[in-house]
């Protein structure tokens, strides 16, 4: 009996410290959980450093408003939990293809690179064509993080290869930009904000006409036209085979030009440089060919001094005309 009270005794002693100390060790275990499931929230939007090297701009076709560009490009970032080099795209193209990304550390950075050959939409302004300069913009975004939670940075080491080379073009590469793009859509999903904003890196390749070799390339048929048209007049008026059919050919040689021209420009509204030149060739022609129907009616009439004279008179001044507003269209155009 003696020992069974002790052992009640001794048992009732130690329950009130195993009580005492489950609810401690309780709380100990529930708070364990809430301090690893916090998560690190960032200061803010990770910087994304982007870098490319052009190896060559080719195919550049302004009926269809399009070039293809062939570069390295690079990124550099601290944060690992992103991936920028799997979510970029060219916004204003289509990527083509992806070499496979090479990642390594670099110093306290990620570093990722990859070749991409991409085509790339352009709207090219003709208005000075042949003689167009163009401002050409290879433009990057993150297509799944908002400005929010990338923002892209130029990296410095942006270069050109110097064997670039666009025919009919000087190409000069300019300074990356970089601007906030906002798209004005949900894109149907009523749970979205109204608008959403990335981060757009645009890499900028200026291309610049140099002389005057592509306008003369492409309006020496029509000024050989206009000659044509314009040595009509050392033919009698009265010989109508030789002084019309160097006229009425000369009118259709000029026309297959505009052809040509158009041919070679996209859809537009504007009256280009070519156009206008082209337009005042036909017309110089038209009237060489007007003046001769006039000069053959004077030798009709018996007045064939006065149809020289005229023939004569008309030669010179349509042609210094011809070349006087040649030149006020360049000037003006330039």
């Amino acid at each position: 009996m003696r020992f069974l009270r002790l052992a009640l005794v001794i048992i009732a002693s130690l329950l009130p410290t195993q009580i005492a100390l489950a609810p401690s060790a309780l709380a100990q275990d529930a708070a364990t959980p809430a301090v690893q499931a916090a998560p690190a929230v960032p200061a803010g939007p990770v910087t994304v450093q982007v870098g490319a090297y052009i190896l060559r701009i080719k195919d550049v076709v302004q009926k269809d408003g399009s070039f293809t560009v062939d570069m390295w490009t690079w990124f550099r970032w601290k944060d690992g939990n992103v991936k920028p080099y799997e979510t970029f795209e060219i916004s204003n193209g289509r990527i083509e293809n992806k070499s496979e990304v090479s990642l390594a550390r670099d110093g306290d950075m990620n570093y990722a690179s990859l070749r991409v050959e991409a085509t790339v939409f352009h709207d090219y302004d003709v208005k000075h064509y042949p003689m167009d300069d163009h401002f050409l913009a290879i433009s990057i975004e993150d297509q799944m993080a908002t400005i929010d939670q990338i923002v892209y940075a130029p990296d410095p080491n942006t270069a050109m290869d110097p064997g670039v080379n666009v025919p009919g073009w000087a190409v000069k590469l300019a300074a990356p930009t970089v601007l906030d793009h906002v798209y004005p859509t949900n894109y149907g999903l009523l749970s979205s904000a109204a608008a959403s904003s990335y981060s757009q890196l645009n890499f900028n390749v200026e291309l610049h006409r140099e002389g005057f070799g592509p306008l003369f390339k492409q309006f020496w048929i029509a000024g050989l036209s206009v000659l044509l048209g314009l040595l009509a007049f050392k033919v009698r008026a009265t010989d109508l085979d030789a002084r019309f059919g160097l006229g009425v050919g000369s009118i259709f040689a000029a026309s297959a030009n505009a052809f040509v021209i158009s041919d070679s420009l996209p859809q537009s509204t504007v009256i280009t440089m070519a156009e206008q030149i082209n337009f005042l060739a036909i017309g110089t022609i038209f009237l060489c060919v007007a003046m001769s129907i006039f000069s053959l009616r004077l030798c009709y009439l018996g007045k064939d001094d006065q149809s020289e004279r005229l023939d004569a008179r008309a030669m010179a001044v349509i042609g210094i005309g011809y070349v006087v507003l040649n030149v006020a269209i360049v000037a003006l155009s330039l």
